[in-house]
């Protein structure tokens, strides 16, 4: 995984850091949102009760904020971009050469939003180009 980031990124991670006393893997800007990945367990402590960090960095930075963890996985990785949707199943396969591919069948409708969010996501840390969801 080689992510470079720019100088108002990392200036968002440092904000969200001191914020939330979380140090976020990576962020993204995608539309009008800040995407912050952390490790598995700290979102929770990153959103804070009620949501009220997110409300404090939504003010601070200006834009809608989305916490997402972080898993080594990629089929748990997209479980947790598409919450509070449920994975029904999800498999990984070789294609051909080099190529991998994610077949998943998600319980309930996916934002298209979330759907741009998930090729994004398995391409950045997984090289995965090819996502078939059901």
């Amino acid at each position: 995984m080689n992510i470079k980031l720019d100088s108002d990124t990392l200036s968002a991670m440092r904000v969200f850091s001191e914020i939330t006393n979380v140090t976020p893997r990576d962020c993204m800007v995608n539309d009008d949102k800040l995407i912050f990945v952390v490790n598995q367990g700290q979102a929770g402590l990153a959103i804070g009760k009620n949501g009220v960090k997110m409300k404090v960095l939504h003010d601070m930075l200006k834009k809608d904020i989305m916490v997402i963890e972080y898993a080594d996985d990629p089929i748990k990785l997209l479980e947790n971009i598409i919450r509070p949707n449920k994975l029904l199943s999800g498999y990984l396969t070789n294609g051909q050469g080099d190529d991998k591919k994610i077949n998943v069948d998600i319980e309930g409708k996916v934002s298209s939003y979330k759907i741009k969010l998930i090729k994004l996501l398995m391409q950045r840390y997984f090289n995965i180009l090819s996502i078939n969801i059901k």
